[in-house]
Order: C-alpha cells, then sequence, then structure tokens
C-alpha cells in the first residue's frame, strides 16, 4: 500500500512538473526551430507547385508553432508570392503524418479565397 502512495505521488508530480508543450500544445518556434519550419514550407510548396499546385513561393514568414499530434503539426502565418507576382498574407497549415502514403497534408487559407487543402508524400 505504501509503495501504491508513492507511486502515486511521483506520478503526480511528474504530470504537475512538466511543460504544457510535452502534452500536445502549441509552441511558438524561434530561432533554428523556425529555421527548420521554413524549411519544411519551402519544401511542400515546391512539391506542390511540381503538381497540381498551387503555385506559391515563399516570400516571408511573419509567425509558426508547432503542436505534437498523431504526427506534427505546424501552423504559419505568411506572406506568400503567387503566379502573378502579387503578395498576400495567409495561414497555411502543415500536418505532418510521414509515415503515412500522401501523409503531409497543406492546408493554405487565404483572403478572398476558399480554403485549399492538398496531400503530398515526405
Amino acid at each position: 500500500m505504501f509503495l501504491a502512495k508513492i507511486l502515486i505521488l511521483c506520478t503526480a508530480c511528474v504530470l504537475v512538473s512538466a511543460s504544457p508543450a510535452g502534452f500536445g500544445a502549441p509552441r511558438n518556434l524561434e530561432g533554428q526551430d523556425l529555421a527548420n519550419a521554413q524549411q519544411r514550407l519551402e519544401a511542400s510548396l515546391t512539391k506542390l507547385a511540381a503538381g497540381d499546385g498551387p503555385h506559391y513561393r515563399l516570400s516571408k514568414v511573419l509567425s509558426a508553432t508547432s503542436q505534437v499530434v498523431s504526427g506534427v503539426r505546424n501552423d504559419y502565418s505568411v506572406e506568400l508570392i503567387d503566379n502573378q507576382g502579387a503578395t498576400k498574407v495567409c495561414h497555411v497549415d502543415i500536418w505532418s503524418q510521414p509515415w503515412l502514403p500522401g501523409g503531409i497534408q497543406v492546408t493554405f487559407n487565404c483572403p478572398n479565397e476558399p480554403e485549399l487543402v492538398r496531400r503530398h508524400d515526405a
């Protein structure tokens, strides 16, 4: 009985002291984490442009978060450049489950345009 109480107390201490990011809460990306996320976004944009599109180039990452879910979900606020050279601020969500076929889902939300969802392989 004493051992069970100690185990419960230790478990409670671990849960209380753990950071929220460890339990799937989104975290803001900075430094090298932000640079890595930008590379993942550029890789997705390149793969999509080589296929059915959309055909965007990255101008600037305004902010980005990462969240551990069933895979990893990166949310971006970005400036994108379209085929006509117009720049627009969009929200891009990349949900990565690289172990699945077509396991990278990219969702674009740009002003005055319908939501666009595309998939590609890792």
